[in-house]
């Protein structure tokens, strides 16, 4: 994976487990397979799906009310364009930050909407079961 994010940040991203707040819930890791996620996909009748959040633009901590407010307009974005969206998170140590898993959205328009948002990198999942974290610098 070849991108110009600070390594250290490279790293909290990798180590970031990505959860799905379905019942039950799902946690999935860069990198490996599984095979909760190549169900979920399935059960949507969809091969592919993208944790996107509008929490803290270029990695900038803005205040929660901040962040609930970029959320809500993702949001109002995603139901626009009339896509499927599961809550989600990202967490690590003492860290949470929310977004959404939206099921069904091709690679192209989760860069687009990522960009955006000001983000520094998504998580894409492909009918393979695969998280791959996608960086957009």
């Amino acid at each position: 994976m070849q991108s110009r994010l600070d390594p250290e940040l490279l790293k909290a991203y990798l180590q970031t487990d990505y959860i799905v707040s379905d019942d039950p819930p799902m946690t999935l890791k860069i990198g490996e397979q599984s095979d909760d996620a190549r169900i979920l996909l399935a059960s949507f009748d969809t091969d592919c799906g993208a944790f996107i959040t509008a929490w803290n633009p270029g990695s900038t901590i803005l205040k929660d009310e901040d962040n609930d407010d970029r959320q809500a307009a993702l949001l109002s974005e995603i139901e626009m364009r009339r896509l499927n969206y599961l809550v989600a998170y990202g967490e690590r140590e003492n860290w949470r930050e929310y977004s959404y898993f939206i099921l069904g959205i091709r690679r192209e328009e989760a860069s687009e909407l990522s960009h955006h948002f000001q983000q520094n990198a998504y998580v894409w999942v492909g009918a393979d079961g695969v998280p791959e974290l996608v960086t957009m610098i």
